[in-house]
């Protein structure tokens, strides 16, 4: 969603009124089992800044600037802060920001749940394939392997990965782990995975001049 009045369209055309049919689950993402997944996990990982380095569905997980800030508000339980860039055509970029709150599942602990959202009655579950914690004995970078799916009153059923890490460029010494980690969920992370880019970069008003002077030229050229 582009802004609060383009938020406030889709809820009504498509939670109030039905005016656009619901996207049935076509079996993409399916429901990862259990033994694919982490046995054990503690969520006080979700503290502190994350970056999502690489991601697995272009419509959502490979924006720029994915720089995500979590707290854990007790244990099984924590609060994200999730932002992102959308480039717009003349190559200009404006940023969104959204929060959720998930908590683990007691029978799956590799299972975080976000359910119960008014916006388009969203709900998204998350499965941790692998991880690494802060300072562990590996001596590898933090990271978390997210698979995830969701369902709206638009679409069941769709999903993605991402990866999670402290650095803000995705570590190659992470790969082996990485590529395992796809295979679990049935992915070739080679193929499948794009690395983002989080440089984060401030645009100047030089620079907005000339990117917007481009897209004009290129309008006059279609027209």
């Amino acid at each position: 969603f582009e802004n609060d009045v383009v938020g406030e369209f889709n809820k009504c055309a498509v939670s109030d009124m039905t005016c656009v049919p619901q996207k049935q689950d076509d079996g993409s993402y399916p429901v990862p089992p259990k033994e694919k997944l982490v046995q054990s996990f503690n969520t006080n990982l979700w503290n502190g800044r994350w970056y999502i380095s690489a991601g697995q569905n272009q419509l959502f997980d490979t924006f720029p600037c994915q720089v995500h800030f979590f707290t854990e508000t007790e244990p099984g339980k924590f609060v994200g802060k999730l932002n992102w860039r959308i480039e717009e055509p003349d190559g200009e970029f404006f940023t969104r920001d959204a929060v959720q709150e998930f908590y683990q599942d007691k029978s799956n602990p590799a299972h975080m749940i976000n359910h119960d959202n008014d916006y388009l009655h969203y709900q998204d579950d998350w499965y941790i394939v692998d991880y690494a914690a802060d300072d562990n004995k590996e001596g590898v970078p933090p990271f978390a392997f997210v698979y995830y799916r969701g369902e709206n009153d638009a679409w069941v059923g769709y999903g993605g990965a991402v990866v999670y890490t402290r650095d803000a460029q995705l570590p190659e010494v992470l790969l082996p782990r990485l590529r395992e980690a796809a295979a679990k969920v049935n992915f070739d992370f080679d193929k499948d995975f794009t690395v983002t880019d989080n440089s984060c970069k401030v645009l100047d008003k030089g620079e907005q001049v000339v990117l917007r002077e481009k897209f004009a030229g290129k309008m006059a050229i279609q027209t």
